[in-house]
């Protein structure tokens, strides 16, 4: 990031802050979502996929739903697409790619390890963590940044494009640059230190800048047609 980038940055934090006395982090155990797993990490996975180009409230709400309708993770990775589709509700954006993205997450981790466990990445040092991650078919860059950030406690900024198109509205990262240069540019820019408090704050501001959206626009938008396995 340029300093007049980390300069913007600064002010929004700034300015959110002082709208805020205190926020509330988001993490799923925060949120107070159903819980997915028994396993913190593989929780917290499974509900930055629904979180992913979503929202709150709509990860909240299928997290509920997937609490009331399966048994566990296991009975949701036998799953088809169209089956968890549904139980994660029409109002869920990007539905049937975010089921089709979880049951490959699910899957691909139960045949690693031979069960739903991420409890061997406590062990992993940070690059053999993303690695891992990383090499998992339909998990993406957002999700992968929150487990390390938010699951593991390192450095990360989870980054979609929901949050993306917001920062490079107000000129804080490069709008016309991919997310892996636009997500590396705030890792950079931002110290270790401050990076889950500035995450928490911008995912807050990214939730309340959504809401004010729909309210100007009255509606939904239409969203794209999912696109299976693909990592972004």
């Amino acid at each position: 990031m340029s300093p007049e980038m980390i300069d913007k940055l600064s002010k929004l934090i700034a300015q959110i802050e002082k709208k805020h006395e205190s926020l509330e982090g988001v993490s799923a155990e925060q949120l107070n979502a159903s819980r997915l797993s028994p396993e913190p990490l593989l929780n917290e996975l499974v509900f930055s996929m629904l979180l992913w180009e979503s929202s709150i409230e709509h990860a909240l709400r299928g997290a509920d739903r997937i609490s009331t309708d399966l048994v566990d993770l296991n009975e949701m990775r036998v799953c088809t697409p169209d089956e968890l589709s549904a139980i994660l509700g029409s109002r869920m954006p990007r539905s049937l790619e975010r089921a089709d993205r979880l049951i490959l997450i699910l899957n691909t981790i139960y045949e690693r390890q031979n069960a739903l466990s991420l409890a061997g990445l406590k062990e992993m040092s940070k690059k053999d963590v993303k690695e891992y991650l990383s090499s998992i078919d339909g998990l993406t860059e957002y999700a992968t940044g929150r487990v390390i950030l938010l699951g593991l406690g390192w450095h990360a900024f989870p980054l979609d494009d929901r949050i993306a198109r917001l920062l490079g509205a107000k000129g804080i990262i490069s709008a016309g640059s991919d997310l892996d240069q636009q997500t590396q540019q705030l890792e950079r820019g931002v110290r270790a230190s401050d990076a889950l408090q500035t995450y928490t704050l911008i995912e807050r501001w990214s939730q309340e800048q959504r809401a004010a959206g729909r309210s100007r626009s009255g509606g939904t938008r239409r969203t794209k047609k999912p696109t299976k396995g693909a990592n972004s």
